[in-house]
């Protein structure tokens, strides 16, 4: 008996079964402690999710955003950054994949409601926000107070030495500039087209730029005017002016939160944490946050953290 039973457990096959059955009852007994998991602490802190779209100053706002939730809330914050476009974010948002992300005024009057420019900031503002409701499901909080629009933009000493303060001052001496456009704002009606119908300017040459390259190009003297974004942190690090918009041509790219309406509901505590963002930032503000992150190379969050410490958005106590 005792050689059948030593037989028996040197016998590879019998120890490899055993050894099987070993294992199966391990990954058991782990898969029911983690469903266990699951079912308790997994479900104890609630979570929102903050989106952005695809360029610097989405991933500012959206880390303002989640970290004022984190510090005055006790929800969980994940983030979906990066996500692409205006319509990217809004789908996402309509389908629940996000709670919240900053949109701006503007692009949602004209590019997700297609409806016509509104020069008012808040005129605008009440048509997204009443629009937004019944419509998506969605609420548009207070705004951060900065006005993303677009601009006109040249080199501060080619402004100083043609006393250049405003876009009907550039008009007459356009017919013998170079403008560099991006192909979108080329044939936009908010754009060169509505330039020219409304201040009359007729550039001698438009040259198509990428976005990217444009700001470096009129620094260097490659075109005199470029199409610029009002707080895009390149305008400072370039040394550019941009000229005051004086017959109200572009229309107002105020950004805010827009919050799903079921996550308020669930979650109301949001409203008030998000409410201490109210009126934050104003352009040049932005525009510095932009430029840290563009031209010093500094992490978004990094940015956004040193900036709501300063503005005792975030106790002190919370620095790292």
């Amino acid at each position: 008996m005792s050689t059948r039973r030593s037989d028996t457990v040197r016998d590879p096959a019998v120890r490899t079964a055993a050894a099987v059955r070993r294992v199966l009852r391990a990954a058991a007994t782990a898969a029911c402690g983690l469903a266990l998991a699951g079912c308790t602490g997994g479900a104890s802190t609630p979570t929102v999710t903050v989106g952005s779209k695809n360029f610097t100053e989405q991933l500012v706002l959206a880390e303002i955003m989640a970290q004022t939730i984190e510090a005055h809330t006790g929800l969980r914050v994940a983030r979906k950054l990066n996500l692409g476009g205006t319509m990217i974010c809004h789908a996402a948002l309509v389908r629940g994949d996000l709670d919240l992300y900053a949109e701006y005024t503007g692009t949602a009057l004209t590019a997700i409601l297609k409806q016509p420019v509104v020069a008012d900031p808040e005129r605008a503002y009440t048509a997204v926000a009443g629009a937004y409701a019944p419509r998506f499901n969605c609420r548009w909080l207070a705004p951060f107070g900065f006005n993303n629009t677009y601009t006109i933009a040249v080199r501060e000493d080619f402004a100083a030495a043609r006393g250049l303060a405003s876009i009907s001052d550039l008009a007459p001496l356009a017919p013998r500039l170079t403008a560099g456009f991006t192909a979108e704002f080329a044939v936009r009606e908010d754009g060169y087209p509505g330039l020219r119908e409304v201040y009359g300017l007729a550039f001698g040459d438009v040259t198509d730029m990428d976005p990217g390259l444009m700001y470096r190009a009129v620094a260097r003297g490659d075109v005199d005017a470029i199409c610029a974004f009002a707080t895009d942190g390149r305008i400072a690090a370039y040394a550019l002016r941009t000229l005051e918009d004086d017959r109200g041509f572009f229309p107002p790219y105020h950004a805010a939160p827009v919050v799903r309406a079921d996550t308020l509901a669930r979650h109301p505590e949001l409203r008030a944490a998000l409410a201490r963002l109210d009126g934050i930032l104003d352009n040049d503000a932005m525009r510095k946050l932009n430029f840290e992150v563009d031209e010093k190379h500094r992490n978004a969050a990094d940015v956004a953290h040193a900036f709501l410490l300063e503005r005792g958005v975030l106790p002190a106590r919370n620095k790292g």
